[in-house]
């Protein structure tokens, strides 16, 4: 029995995959899926190229298809697997041991990098299971995705916090003009805008889940990962699916440093993304996105949470979100969290674990063009998020969000430049 054993027995995997026991100083093991992606090879040339570290690494690379997947993409997974197989064997780099691993076939309803994924930190997980180390740090990473010379020693820090089970690490896409076409680095610096404005909003509101949910910007303890349930075998989202349940269950550590830099391109391998959002911003010249008054809506209804534990001011909660949830589930949902809360703090935590994350995207996903909030271009929406920042450090200082708005402002002068933030 060890600390993983409960995991494997209540959730499935596959067999393992490694029969080499791990060194019994291993701390970190980074998991890379990869499909039909020979930008793995200059993602790991980055690792090799980083600081080294003390600490034992692994690299796992997870090559993967589906049951569905075109036989020339198999064939090219199969080259990249069998080059990668050779480097591990030539131990071609030195800061880390590479092992590579091999699926496909994979059944339709679970191919894609959900699974992948789950399948590498399970792993991952049987590495640091083998020598009894559940607080061993599984680091996600992603095929495309570079990383800066200190990642290994920003990673090794994080690994050395053990009072922390989670962490998120701060990222910039990739925008070089020689790697990347003009319209790929201006749609994608449209959607990484995006990402901060979603961010920011949600620490507007003062909820413990506004954190970066980026498949390649994030890492756990092997025995956080198993309390957790792993991995959620998702085609698309898993990272915040995961990073979300991650949140309730313990506070993740956000490493400010930008360390990880993901691909800008345009991608089919996933319904939702990066990827994909790049090739719509390309095809539509345009980027709508959650209209900044229905934040505005939510903070007024998150506010009132303390409150709300002893009064009935129900009548203070937005009609746009009472409407949404239903006033008899609502107070029932009430009900049960004042029921079953020993203390206001609990109180207060169990309202956020309800009304939490996925409550809020599906809430924001009902409004339309046609409705009374429609989405706004996304540079606008900009606009308005740095001037309510702007007004909240005038009157207090939030390092967090300061350092955030920098990086905010980088991109807005890039893209529209500096007159129209004060449109």
């Amino acid at each position: 029995m060890n600390f993983a054993t409960a995991y494997f027995t209540r959730y499935k995997s596959l067999p393992p995959f490694f029969a080499e026991r791990p060194a019994e100083d291993l701390g970190i093991v980074v998991m890379i899926p990869c499909y039909d992606d020979e930008s793995v090879f200059e993602t790991l040339r980055s690792l090799k190229n980083a600081y080294p570290i003390v600490s034992k690494t692994e690299v796992i690379v997870v090559v993967n298809s589906g049951e569905t997947t075109p036989i020339e993409v198999v064939e090219r997974n199969r080259t990249i697997y069998n080059r990668l197989l050779q480097q591990a064997k030539e131990s071609y780099y030195t800061h880390f041991q590479l092992l590579p691993l091999w699926i496909e076939g994979t059944v339709k309803k679970k191919a894609g990098v959900g699974f992948a994924r789950k399948t590498g930190m399970d792993e991952a997980v049987r590495r640091f299971a083998a020598i009894n180390h559940p607080q061993g740090l599984i680091v996600s990473l992603d095929a495309d995705t570079l990383v800066a010379p200190n990642y290994l020693r920003v990673v090794e820090n994080a690994y050395k916090d053990t009072s922390t089970h989670c962490f998120t690490f701060q990222f910039q896409h990739l925008f070089d003009a020689k790697r990347y076409s003009e319209d790929e680095i201006q749609a994608c610096k449209r959607y990484e805008i995006y990402l901060r404005y979603f961010r920011l909003a949600l620490k507007m509101l003062n909820v413990p889940y506004a954190i970066h949910m980026i498949g390649s910007c994030f890492a756990v303890r092997a025995e956080a990962y198993t309390k957790l349930g792993g991995m959620s075998v998702r085609q698309a989202g898993e990272d915040f699916y995961f990073l979300q349940k991650a949140v309730k269950m313990h506070p993740i550590n956000e490493i400010k440093e930008r360390i990880v830099f993901p691909a800008p391109r345009i991608s089919e391998r996933v319904p939702f993304g990066t990827g994909a959002s790049v090739r719509n911003i390309v095809k539509q010249n345009r980027y709508s996105v959650y209209n900044f008054e229905l934040f505005r809506l939510l903070k007024v209804f998150y506010d009132l949470f303390p409150a709300l534990e002893q009064k009935d001011i129900q009548g203070m909660i937005p009609v746009e979100i009472m409407n949404y949830i239903g006033s008899e589930i609502f107070d029932d949902t009430l009900a049960e969290c004042r029921k079953n809360s020993s203390s206001s703090t609990a109180f207060v935590k169990r309202m956020y674990d309800t009304f939490d994350a996925f409550f809020i995207v599906k809430f924001l996903n009902t409004f339309d063009d046609k409705s009374a909030y429609p989405p706004i271009d996304v540079l606008k929406a900009a606009g308005m998020i740095v001037a309510e920042i702007q007004n909240s450090l005038s009157d207090r200082t939030d390092n967090c969000q300061a350092d955030e708005l920098d990086i905010y402002y980088e991109q807005m002068l890039l893209l529209d430049g500096e007159s129209n933030l004060n449109n």
